[in-house]
């Protein structure tokens, strides 16, 4: 949808706040209707559709957010964002808990107004495009793969179905949520690979890797003397991303302080390296992914709400191998082929005992375990079928009851 044709709910009964954001909204050819109150508001609603809702806190005729389940059952596709003079992140956890959008606090800054807006009309779009696909249809034998993504299962064909969307768009920020082991590291890769960014750097960061010192030098760089061990000038790795896409792996274990500095670096695209005194400006895709639960780290103050949420634009959550059985076979072959020819071997499938054994078991390192497994089946196998027990690892061979 294009911003001329997006209509845009204002309630906001300060007129000179409602002015300032209808002119900053309608200077991008948004369709802004501005009412003061609730029932202006439910009027309008009653006469037309609108894509976003911004509504003030606090209104002449009662709590905006009181309006949430009202308008999620009558307007299911319009998302709403608050807007409020009294914002702190209690509230916003309970405004997002109850099915909003997103959370602006006065004075509203028109970089963050217009990036929210343009947010939630993406998340609008895709989650209607993800609603008319039909499942792919397959064989019995057969399985789904993008890039090096392997699915059967209706979670992970989804998923897939997903990330042929993203492709087709410039994407901004994509979050991937996921256990470890799940593949959240191999799946942005195959985002990156599938779209029009592929050509372009593909820049790689553990956020739990690096010391808290030292994260702000990888990913912004430093100039020459910036600090004692700066004996030399450095690029930081969203410089070297430029282009391209930067994965920020395991995001929620980046120190709270530097979140705000990477906020800004998202929503404006321009940085200053450490000791520098110009702006380096940059167009790069973020992705990031986490094995955490980020809206709890949010309530423990250890993660910033706005940034998880300027993150948060393209959610994608990968289901623990256990949750998927009918993944496992397809992985199977897929291993199977990859380390056959890779070892020189003839290796034809896994023998009935071991396939029901492998179905069995929890995986709790998921498919980077179950990948171990299938190598050391093919290293191990004398024969065409990995059929026996012994070959498999000890944590497989529990599923025996052994």
């Amino acid at each position: 949808m294009t911003s001329a044709k997006a209509r845009i709910l204002l309630v906001e009964d300060n007129l000179l706040v409602s002015m300032a954001v209808q002119d900053i909204l309608r200077d991008e050819s948004y369709h802004v209707t501005a009412v003061d109150c609730i029932k202006a508001a439910n009027a309008a609603i009653a006469k037309e559709q609108f894509n976003i809702a911004i509504l003030d806190m606090m209104l002449p005729d009662g709590n905006g957010r009181d309006m949430l389940p009202k308008w999620q059952k009558e307007c299911p596709d319009m998302l709403t964002v608050f807007m409020t003079a009294h914002g702190d992140i209690p509230t916003a956890v309970e405004c997002l808990r109850a099915g909003a959008f997103d959370f602006l606090t006065k004075p509203v800054e028109k970089v963050l107004l217009l990036k929210t807006v343009e947010n939630a009309l993406k998340h609008q779009n895709m989650a209607k495009k993800v609603d008319v696909l039909t499942q792919l249809t397959q064989r019995e034998s057969d399985y789904a793969q993008l890039g090096d993504v392997i699915a059967r299962s209706a979670p992970m064909l989804k998923t897939l179905e997903m990330v042929r969307l993203i492709s087709n768009s410039d994407f901004s920020c994509v979050l991937i949520k996921g256990a470890s082991g799940t593949g959240k590291g191999l799946l942005a890769r195959t985002i990156h690979k599938m779209g029009s960014r592929a050509s372009k750097p593909f820049v790689e960061v553990n956020c739990s890797a690096l010391p808290a010192n030292l994260i702000e030098s990888e990913l912004f760089g430093h100039k020459k003397g910036a600090f004692t061990d700066a004996k030399e000038e450095k690029a930081g790795l969203f410089e070297l991303a430029d282009t391209g896409t930067i994965f920020l792996d395991e995001i929620g274990d980046m120190d709270f302080n530097l979140q705000a500095k990477l906020l800004k670096v998202i929503e404006e695209q321009k940085f200053r390296r450490i000791g520098g005194t110009t702006d380096i400006s940059v167009n790069v895709a973020v992705i990031a992914a986490t094995n955490q639960d980020v809206e709890t780290l949010v309530k423990e103050n250890k993660f910033r709400l706005d940034l998880y949420y300027r993150l948060n634009v393209i959610p994608i959550e990968i289901a623990p191998l256990k949750d998927r059985q009918e993944d496992i076979e397809a992985l199977a072959e897929h291993f199977i082929r990859f380390f056959s020819r890779k070892f020189g071997k003839n290796i034809t499938g896994f023998g009935k005992d071991a396939i029901v054994a492998l179905k069995s078991y929890s995986w709790p390192g998921n498919v980077r375990e179950f990948r171990n497994v299938v190598e050391r089946g093919c290293i191990l196998s004398p024969g065409p079928l990995i059929d026996n027990p012994e070959i498999l690892s000890r944590l497989a061979l529990a599923a025996w009851g052994q």
